[in-house]
């Protein structure tokens, strides 16, 4: 099936979750990577049209990394995605153009309903709880669930990567 973002997406996505859990303190590649267990290589990646887009700021040398250009609560997840993989996203077909017109219906109106969530989902919304309640409430991190860790099974075949599901 057509995915409706891609795996960069979901990459540049996680780390903005941690970052936005506590937005005034710099996160490097490597702290987000190794708490999000995620390739680093390809993370960064992710990250610089982030940057080149004006969404955050990368500062070098000791205490330096990623910080927020725009506070969370402005960016919302249609911006990470255009910032990344450009201004259009393509509305694929179904099947290739080949499914039933009810199917390729039914898709559409999926699609249009995953562009308006991506409009009016922020990022300081992916550390909220499904009521909208704020997850950060009292300091406490110990109540946020950003993802699961990968198995041990995964982590034997030496993936630093979430299998999708």
């Amino acid at each position: 099936m057509t995915h409706l973002y891609s795996r960069g997406i979901e990459y540049a996505l996680r780390c903005l979750q941690l970052m936005a859990q506590n937005p005034a303190i710099p996160r490097t590649v490597v702290e987000l990577c190794e708490e999000a267990n995620l390739p680093e290589h390809f993370t960064r990646k992710m990250l610089q049209p982030l940057v080149r887009a004006g969404y955050l700021k990368s500062n070098r040398g000791p205490g330096g990394g990623f910080l927020f250009a725009v506070p969370p609560e402005q960016i919302s997840l249609k911006n990470v995605v255009e910032g990344i993989e450009g201004k259009s996203r393509k509305k694929y077909c179904l099947l290739g153009g080949s499914a039933p017109p009810p199917l390729e219906q039914k898709w559409a109106e999926i699609w249009d309903l995953s562009e308006k969530l991506l409009e009016t989902t922020t990022v300081a919304d992916l550390i909220k709880g499904w009521d909208g309640t704020d997850r950060m409430e009292g300091g406490d991190a110990s109540n946020v669930s950003t993802f699961e860790m990968p198995s041990a099974e995964a982590s034997d075949r030496g993936r630093r990567y979430l299998p999708r599901n």
